[in-house]
């Protein structure tokens, strides 16, 4: 073997660790197509008034982000495994980088259910007088946040499917606050404010109509750019004769 054999099966053997340390390929064309699933389902569809074994569609829907965690790991595991288990050089400047996103995403599903059981604690949120036509939310999906943030930091490999996990997050806290609050009202009179609450509904609703799809496109574009890059890896291995 030459120098430059043995230097080109560094390069291969580097970009192939690459893809079980940090790279996800199809998991995160996965998760940008989830995301916008996760988007339009509620939005164009009766999604709230729909009930699974007696209880609300969206809470199933609320789910999303743990069930895309599972999809991704079965993808690595049968798409990038194809040379068997490797171990990456360690990258401190990236290992910071992926923490630092963790670390603001804990932060962020740490101060929604901080906010919430506040709400219950101080008497601010009371059993809607004017009750939806759906059910309300069962006790279990208060601990969603707390669901999500438990895997973090083993499930979650590179910077890339911290972000795609946080816009599954962010997406899942939108709607749970929408079911929430209509079966919850606020106020000293008992009634939620709407005037302020669809204000902000909607503003929020416009941003992720705008961020969200483009978002969700490039994340399939790079995850689709990912899996061929891994396929054209595989391609220039040197072939048995």
């Amino acid at each position: 073997m030459t120098t430059h054999d043995l230097d080109a099966l560094g390069a291969t053997t580097r970009e192939y660790a690459a893809f079980q340390a940090r790279k996800s390929g199809l998991a995160t064309a996965l998760g940008g197509l989830l995301a916008i699933l996760l988007l339009t389902g509620p939005m164009y569809f009766e999604v709230f008034g729909a009930s699974v074994m007696g209880r609300s569609l969206l809470e199933f829907l609320l789910l999303g982000p743990l069930v895309w965690l599972a999809l991704k790991s079965i993808l690595a595991r049968l798409l990038y495994r194809d040379l068997g288990n490797v171990k990456a050089m360690p990258d401190a400047f990236y290992e910071r980088r992926r923490c630092f996103w963790i670390l603001g995403l804990a932060l962020l599903l740490m101060t929604f259910m901080v906010l919430g059981l506040l709400g219950f604690v101080s008497g601010s949120l009371r059993p809607n007088p004017n009750p939806p036509f759906f059910a309300p939310p069962s006790h279990w999906t208060l601990f969603l946040p707390l669901l999500y943030l438990i895997p973090t930091p083993w499930a979650l490999r590179g910077i890339e499917e911290v972000r795609t996990y946080a816009v599954l997050i962010a997406q899942c806290l939108l709607w749970f606050t929408v079911l929430f609050l209509a079966c919850w009202s606020t106020g000293p009179s008992g009634q939620l404010p709407m005037g302020m609450t669809s204000t902000i509904a909607q503003l929020l609703i416009v941003t992720l109509l705008f961020s969200i799809p483009i978002w969700s496109a490039l994340a399939m574009v790079r995850g689709w750019k990912e899996h061929r890059q891994y396929l054209a890896l595989l391609r220039s291995l040197p072939q048995e004769s």
